[in-house]
């Protein structure tokens, strides 16, 4: 980040009394202000209950307090910040090389604390709004690469079924592939969220903001979950992770598996392991499972909205930014062109 505060940062208060920034029309020390902020901010932050997501807050809070030069102990100076700081700070993220997707979210963060305490009381507009600060845009396809369903077929495929540690890596991949939820989803899974509904067995997935759906599964899945399942003695234990590691880093889950679950760095980096052993395409991530079974349920006649309910998204446009055109060359109007 850069060092250097933002334009007319000098305008930023630093008066003991502060002009009334909370309904009540009076105005406010800064000692007053400070606490009414320090409450707001803390219950913006508990508002999700998604850990990942209150991280995500917390950086992007803090990376432009310390662009616009606002310690953590004078939180009441968030009253004096204007569209032109959000706007030097946008210009700031985008010379540090940030991506697009990267400015948007951070902004969509800061917007977010702005909207929260104007619910809270909060009287001044809020400065990160896009009507005063517009977001770079983004792509409407996203950047994850979708896998081919060859490659997919081989990526299901390649773990070993000899061992208790390829018997769960082959179920894990199964359900990545066959349920498209997201690597944070499927690490939070317990064994007893593999239920029966009427004839269809489903995953019990919690996803984003603690939003909660089933998902059917696909007869591969079932009979993948099963067998590691059996394998490693977890059937009853309906509290057990659903996919934990080994015990020991050698033996190959002969030794047993931990009563923890993988962390989403490790289903990273196994991904990433099975990529590189297939020579599949480097850029290949455990999201692109994700992103290849909403492109193939597309392209075999899934209804967007249907494709949203099992994605998990709230809104079908963010469903849509998932699909791939896999053959968009062969599609090209250059082919059509006669003259």
């Amino acid at each position: 980040m850069q060092d250097d505060g933002p334009p007319g940062d000098e305008a930023l208060l630093t008066d003991e009394v502060l002009p009334p920034a909370f309904a009540g029309g009076v105005d406010l020390h800064a000692d007053e202000l400070r606490e009414l902020m320090e409450q707001a901010l803390r219950g913006w932050l508990s508002k999700t209950p998604s850990e990942n997501t209150r991280e995500s807050y917390e950086l992007d809070l803090g990376q432009f307090l310390s662009f616009a030069k606002i310690g953590r102990h004078e939180l009441e100076r968030l009253a004096s910040v204007r569209p032109e700081h959000v706007a030097a700070w946008r210009k700031a993220l985008m010379q540090d090389g940030c991506t697009n997707s990267t400015i948007r979210r951070k902004l969509t963060s800061l917007r977010s604390l702005f909207s929260y305490l104007q619910v809270y009381g909060y009287t001044g507009a809020n400065p990160a709004h896009g009507k005063f600060v517009k977001a770079p845009s983004v792509p409407r396809d996203g950047k994850t690469v979708a896998l081919s369903e060859r490659d997919c077929r081989r990526l299901l495929d390649a773990p070993d079924p000899m061992t208790p540690i390829g018997v769960r890596d082959r179920a894990l991949f199964a359900v990545l592939a066959y349920t498209g939820s997201r690597v944070g989803e499927v690490v939070r899974l317990r064994v007893g969220d593999f239920k029966t509904t009427g004839e269809h067995r489903v995953l019990k997935v919690y996803g984003k903001g603690g939003k909660e759906r089933s998902v059917p599964l696909h007869p591969e899945a079932i009979e993948r979950l099963n067998a590691w399942l059996a394998a490693s003695g977890l059937t009853d234990d309906r509290e057990a992770p659903l996919f934990p590691p080994p015990l020991a880093s050698r033996g190959k889950g002969k030794h047993g598996f931990r009563r923890s679950a993988l962390s989403v760095r490790a289903v990273e980096y196994l991904v990433d392991r099975y990529v590189r052993k297939l020579g599949l395409d480097a850029a290949v991530t455990v999201h692109s499972l994700r992103v290849t079974a909403l492109t193939t349920a597309r392209e075999r006649g899934s209804d967007i909205i249907d494709l949203q309910d099992f994605a998990g998204h709230a809104d079908p446009r963010t469903t849509l930014t998932y699909i791939r055109t896999r053959d968009r060359l062969s599609k090209s109007p250059a082919y059509v062109l006669k003259y």
